[in-house]
């Protein structure tokens, strides 16, 4: 049976079992002082929008809170293809919602105009701030024509800036785009991967400030990566850049054939863009758990930590008909890092979580200061309820029994409603931890709005400046 609790009695309970704990500190609890019990929420009005979901998160330098993602628009003639447009939204740093920003009937909503007419499905996947204010995001537009990536350039109203690319834009055909970066020279990194023939292929592009692609950077721009050279299909996700503005890669590979499974992928480029060989000797590596036969393996978010490991989120085949959460750590000449997670299986840690679950994800990977990784997880659990769900380990990968619940945070952001889920994370700059997702908080029959929800959690773990230095994670 459902619970019945307000948001404000959830928080409170949870406060009561951190106070009844005192062997537990203070991070992972949440922030009274923000939204109600730690909470805040922007609503649709099923006008503009039915769905508010975020998959990038801010936070501004006057300690706003900035979101990138999609809204859905229901449409009752044709009631199963909702519109789907990429979206900003903006809170004040209380969790109220920022009343100024915005130019919908939604207040603190921002929708993009339709980018890659005609088609149906856009969204922002990831998103970085530069120095002026300004806003690089990219996504992917799809249904109804070709399928497209996207780079658009926003000012901090969330106005599309014209002198960016064409009439603010950058698009590329036939290719997904799912993470953004921007390096030292003011250059933007996005990778993803391009699909030709059926075939899928990981692909990184630079472009420079004013959106024209880098010539300096793999061919006109484009650096592809062909993994083991056997013509599998390669998947880039996630991706971060390293101090000499490298640039390193994470995703999967279809090494058993198509449709066949995959394993971990990692690869790094020089500035260039060409394979680093001083990364596993090639440049890249594709790779699963030793001591299992998952063939079901991939890296969904990946972090650099203080110490120049590569960090990394995936899945891997927990048992039958079940996907399992995996993190992992690789040092930086690519070897795994035989020091972190389980002793069992060295390199990898996988947290006994959601015992019900029939599948687990992590939707952003975070590394604080001190290496601890805090990592989101989207997941299925039916009949169970799906809530907002965090978890955070020590630099060695064991769960850090200092946050929330013995390292583990459940929180049900939807007491009377149907579900919760948790879709971005970022570190504001005193260690505080912004969680964001999307909540239905009614039951279909009572209301289909689902809300964009935030909550911000106590924390002690100040990002890494090296790692964060713009402020911005997805």
């Amino acid at each position: 049976m459902l619970s019945l609790r307000t948001p404000v009695l959830a928080a409170a309970s949870l406060l009561a079992i951190f106070a009844a704990a005192p062997c537990l500190a203070a991070d992972g609890v949440p922030d009274q002082g923000f939204g109600t019990g730690g909470a805040a929420f922007i609503t649709p009005d099923d006008v503009e929008a039915r769905e508010l979901q975020p998959f990038a998160a801010a936070v501004l330098p006057d300690g706003k809170l900035l979101f990138g993602g999609s809204r859905s628009k229901y449409n009752p003639a044709v009631p199963f293809e909702p519109e789907y447009r990429a979206m900003l939204a903006q809170m004040n740093p209380d969790g109220s919602v920022d009343t100024n920003f915005g130019d919908t009937t939604i207040p603190g909503v921002v929708v993009l105009p339709n980018l890659v007419p005609p088609n149906r499905l856009e969204g922002i996947e990831s998103m970085r701030r530069l120095d002026d204010g300004s806003i690089v995001a990219v996504g992917v537009s799809m249904v109804n024509g070709p399928l497209t990536g996207f780079v658009v350039k926003l000012d901090a109203t969330g106005a599309i800036d014209t002198n960016f690319g064409t009439d603010g834009t950058v698009l590329v055909t036939a290719t997904y785009l799912h993470s953004v970066a921007i390096d030292s020279q003011g250059r933007i990194v996005a990778c993803g991967e391009h699909i030709a023939s059926g075939l899928y292929t990981s692909t990184v592009i630079r472009l420079a400030a004013d959106g024209s692609f880098d010539d300096t950077f793999g061919t006109g721009g484009t650096a592809t990566i062909d993994w083991d050279g056997a013509g599998q299909s390669g998947y880039c996700n996630s991706m971060a850049l390293t101090a000499d503005d490298g640039v390193v890669v994470g995703g999967f590979y279809e090494v058993y054939g198509s449709g066949l499974g995959s394993d971990f992928a990692l690869a790094r480029l020089q500035a260039d863009g060409t394979l680093d060989t001083t990364f596993a000797g090639t440049g890249w590596r594709v790779f699963h758990d030793e001591t299992e036969t998952s063939t079901i393996n991939g890296i969904n978010r990946l972090a650099l930590t203080p110490d120049g490991n590569i960090a990394f989120g995936g899945y891997h085949t927990a048992g039958e008909n079940i996907t399992g959460l995996i993190l992992g750590q690789v040092l930086a000449n690519g070897d795994s890092d035989l020091a972190f997670g389980d002793v069992a299986n060295p390199g990898y840690f996988k947290p006994a979580i959601l015992p019900n679950a029939q599948n687990a994800y992590p939707s952003s990977l975070l590394v604080q200061g001190d290496g601890k990784l805090i990592v989101s997880v989207t997941y299925f659990a039916f009949p169970d309820k799906q809530d907002f769900f965090a978890l955070r380990t020590t630099a060695t990968g064991q769960l850090d029994t200092t946050f929330a619940d013995s390292g583990i945070f459940d929180f049900d952001l939807a007491p009377a409603g149907v579900y919760s889920d948790l879709s971005t994370m970022t570190l504001q700059p005193d260690g505080n931890l912004i969680l964001a997702g999307r909540s239905m908080r009614a039951q279909p029959e009572d209301s289909p709005l689902v809300d964009l929800g935030v909550m911000r959690l106590l924390n002690g773990g100040a990002p890494d400046d090296r790692i964060f230095a713009n402020g911005f994670d997805e």
